[in-house]
């Protein structure tokens, strides 16, 4: 807590500085009537970035201490207040011959490049979180840097001139130094703004809901700047000063208040509601003050500048400024509710997603873009309690406003949200409410299918049991039954004379029980292999890939050493192991196989690849191969794909350890 206390007082001190320094020099050059001279062009955008980026910058980190993008917009503020008090002081003397006036002189030619510069290199490369999108930007930040050294240190040796009220020269000009600086320096940072803002869009089109909003809000920002330098620009010395200049701070203002509408609407920085309250004052304030700016410089050069124009002009833009105060106050806000375009946005992407278990992220994503929300998840009740089915947003709050969805009476999840104010207000509590019901229907749906899966999990189970001992029970009792029965008939056999009648019958007798015994391993094999039991998945595979490899195929195996798995995973997985390898030797032609298997994550990957002639394309629907393994891997909520070509075929299964009806 010192800490931050001592980075409040920093933060509070550089704040006041780039205030401070923005209203003497506003009052300087008000006393000394100086707005006019062509010198003191720069000071109104000079003012409106000292004055901005130290509200803004405090503001953030007061809540934020360790953000960088707050301290980076102090710094401007501070830097660009002491270069435009430096930029005033120059022209307050009384003389041109006065003590200081050159070296002030000096100063100001060069020391207002680096905070403006930063505005379009540095800022776009940290926003929104304060940190650069990766380590390898570093190159980047540091070429910003010393472009704007060279830039700062040809400005220092220019031949410019202070027109004020007298001519200062810069008494260091050096032009034949100072040309070649200045424009590799602009050259280097025109190409850096180029590459921060190219990143800005590159972050912009990776990114979803409340992040894209906030990178928006700056390209804006950025876009209207590149706008209007380039309408200046083409129509030089064509536009009313007061308007060439507007547009110029206009554009600069609008950074930060991108930034302040992130922070409001979006609570960037968490900011509490006070604060960014008087962030909307600001920022409707500014919007109408920079509306009756606009529209008196453009009736101005029709009309004589005069008190009654002025008045005119007031009361002409009246419903204009009233209309960009309710734009202002609705982009910052966010727009009203709409119940309505909500619900049909929502049954819109319901009706496209086929698959029911992608609906609770569409309808969650639908609701954070829909609404000024932060966070929106959805819960499923199940017996052991609740479970997340999607989230969008972080859920970095205790105060989130939940919502029951009930469907026929029962309770079937939650809906739970977290709004970007600090309550959730009437309107969208209703439109909230009015959604759930909707939702409800799905979750339901959803339940249901759980409970079936169950089921079905809970009856592969038993039958695999079942299985198992079934096996078990034939193996180990009615094998060695017939087995002992066979050597019994056998002893009775060599004891009777060779001419006896009774050998041929005896010898039919030990033919039946062969043939009974293969029988039995036939279908102890079929209700569970032998093999799964004394070797384990992986052993039982390697036996079977052994028995299968001959001198016109080679099949080869990647297994883990040791598996402990659910009988019915390691039964499916066998089973499609054994089925593909089959066709594989049935049909394939090929030289070789490859049977993979492995964890991943809560799941048993199981892939066969060969390098033979492939499948025909409806192998899926027809062929019985494809069904039966499709059909072992959805029992036990698995899936199962192929694809084939002149290269091959690859079978894949991805069995899961416990189902998420398991997890219920």
């Amino acid at each position: 807590m010192p800490g931050h206390h001592r980075g409040h007082g920093v933060a509070l001190t550089l704040a006041l500085l780039g205030l401070g320094t923005a209203i003497t020099s506003a009052v300087i050059t008000q006393v000394g009537d100086a707005w006019h001279y062509s010198a003191y062009d720069p000071v109104p955008l000079n003012i409106a970035v000292a004055v901005f980026f130290s509200t803004m910058g405090v503001l953030v980190i007061w809540h934020k201490p360790d953000n960088v993008l707050g301290w980076m917009m102090l710094g401007i503020a501070a830097w660009d207040g002491v270069g435009l008090l430096v930029t005033v002081l120059t022209g307050s003397f009384e003389s041109p011959a006065a003590p200081g006036v050159g070296t002030l002189m000096w100063i100001q030619s060069w020391l207002w490049a680096p905070p403006i510069w930063a505005i379009t290199t540095l800022l776009p490369m940290i926003y929104p979180d304060g940190r650069l999108p990766s380590h390898r930007w570093w190159w980047a930040v540091g070429l910003t840097v010393a472009g704007t050294a060279v830039y700062c240190v040809g400005l220092a040796f220019d031949d410019g001139d202070f027109a004020g009220r007298y001519v200062v020269s810069n008494p260091l000009a050096r032009p034949a130094l100072a040309a070649p600086l200045l424009t590799t320096g602009q050259y280097v940072l025109l190409f850096t703004t180029a590459l921060a803002v190219a990143g800005l869009l590159s972050r912009w089109l990776h990114a979803t809901g409340v992040r894209r909003r906030r990178i928006t809000l700056l390209l804006c920002a950025f876009a209207f700047g590149a706008a209007q330098a380039v309408v200046r620009e083409s129509v030089s010395g064509g536009l009313p000063p007061v308007l060439d200049r507007g547009l110029e701070v206009v554009a600069f203002v609008l950074v930060p208040l991108a930034i302040a509408v992130a922070v409001t609407r979006d609570r960037l920085y968490d900011l509490n509601l006070t604060v960014r309250r008087a962030i909307v004052g600001v920022a409707v304030t500014g919007t109408l003050l920079a509306t009756y700016l606009l529209g008196f410089a453009a009736v101005t050069t029709v009309v004589p500048p005069s008190t009654l124009a002025g008045g005119v002009v007031g009361a002409l833009l009246f419903p204009v400024a009233a209309l960009l105060i309710r734009w202002v106050r609705s982009v910052i806000w966010g727009r009203r509710v709409d119940v309505v375009e909500l619900a049909v946005g929502l049954g819109n992407r319901m009706r496209n997603h086929l698959d029911a278990t992608e609906v609770p992220a569409a309808v969650c994503e639908q609701v954070v873009r829909s609404l000024p929300l932060r966070m929106a998840r959805l819960d499923l009740s199940t017996e052991s309690g609740r479970r997340r089915l999607a989230q969008v947003g972080p859920a970095d709050g205790t105060d989130l406003s939940t919502f029951e969805l009930r469907h026929r009476g029962l309770e079937v999840g939650q809906l739970a949200v977290l709004p970007t104010a600090d309550y959730l207000d009437e309107t969208m509590a209703q439109a909230l409410a009015s959604l759930a019901d909707q939702i409800a229907p799905v979750l339901a749906a959803l339940r249901l299918d759980e409970e079936l899966l169950r089921s079905r999990e809970q009856v592969v189970t038993a039958r695999e049991e079942e299985r198992s001992r079934l096996s078990r029970e034939l193996h180990d009792n009615v094998g060695p039954t017939l087995a002992g029965t066979r050597l019994q008939i056998e002893s009775v056999r060599t004891s009777l004379p060779a001419d006896s009648t009774g050998l041929g019958l005896l010898d039919r007798a030990v033919e039946g029980i062969d043939e009974a015994l293969r029988t039995l391993r036939r279908v102890v094999h079929g209700l569970r292999p032998p093999e799964l039991d004394a070797l384990g998945l992986s052993g039982a595979l390697k036996e079977l890939a052994v028995f299968l490899s001959g001198p016109s195929m080679r099949v080869e195996t990647a297994l883990p050493a040791d598996l402990a798995l659910p009988k019915r995973v390691e039964v499916a997985a066998y089973r499609i192991v054994a089925e593909a390898l089959t066709n594989v030797v049935r049909h394939a032609q090929a030289t070789r196989a490859e049977v993979t298997v492995r964890m991943d994550g809560g799941c048993l990957l199981v892939e066969i690849t060969d390098d033979g002639v492939g499948v025909p394309t409806d192998a899926g629907r027809h062929g019985m191969g494809m069904r039966f393994m499709a059909q072992r891997a959805r029992e036990i909520a698995g899936e199962f794909s192929f694809r084939s070509g002149n290269d091959g075929t690859a079978v894949q299964a991805v069995l899961p350890l416990i189902t998420p009806a398991g997890q219920g």
